[in-house]
């Protein structure tokens, strides 16, 4: 199987690094609403990522003081909520990030490892 012909990756793959990887976006895009979020992680190759998943993380994230929120007017529609990242938003980002690069890292020796075989 061909890693570009890949749409849509197991739910449980996603559940781990997903928090971060709404951080992530974030951090580079902001200030963004739910769906511009939703885009940006679908055009980096993560699949279609649903309401139903990105806005209870979201609301995690506003309880937690990793973003602030604000109400946007639309041109051409109702306002929007769009979200930013706190300091404290930064530091986990950064935190994460680190515990993330270390575990992938060994996640992924592990799982291609030729060693011993019993």
């Amino acid at each position: 199987m061909e890693i570009d012909a890949i749409q849509e990756w197991p739910a449980q793959w996603l559940r781990g690094p997903l928090p971060l990887c709404v951080l992530r976006v974030i951090s580079q895009h902001a200030p963004l609403h739910g769906y511009a979020i939703t885009q940006r992680l679908e055009e980096a190759g993560l699949g279609t990522i649903k309401g139903g998943t990105l806005y209870p993380l979201l609301g995690r994230f506003e309880r937690d003081a990793l973003v602030t929120t604000e109400w946007v007017a639309g041109p051409h529609g109702p306002a929007k909520k769009v979200y930013s990242l706190t300091d404290l938003g930064v530091e986990r980002l950064q935190a994460e990030t680190e515990r993330w690069l270390l575990f992938s890292t060994r996640t992924s020796t592990l799982i291609t490892s030729e060693g011993e075989h019993s």
